[in-house]
């Protein structure tokens, strides 16, 4: 069910165009959305969907709200995904230059 739900948000293109927007650093919803050339709804609800699932960590200020990246949960999935010996594989194949 978890590994469903995780595909499902990492196989949009905007939620893929956020991650890498925000490893620059920290972003507030307006700069996502004028980002993605997208109303302001959509891109709370692709962020709302990465935080959910733990990718995303945000912070309030007043009424703004900043998400950033969650490093920790990127290290534990790449942990995860090591202990599978194909997934392993896979990972070997990508970082290679």
């Amino acid at each position: 069910m978890l590994f469903s739900k995780l595909s499902k948000a990492l196989s949009d293109d905007n939620r893929l165009k956020i991650l890498k927007y925000l490893s620059d650093g920290q972003k507030n919803v307006t700069q996502v959305a004028d980002r993605l050339n997208v109303e302001e709804n959509l891109a709370s609800h692709h962020l709302r969907i990465l935080a959910s699932l733990g990718f995303l960590k945000n912070e309030k200020r007043g009424r703004e709200v900043y998400y950033h990246i969650n490093e920790v949960k990127f290290v534990n999935l790449i942990k995860d995904l090591h202990r599978s010996p194909i997934f392993r594989e896979i990972i070997k194949e990508a970082l290679k230059d």
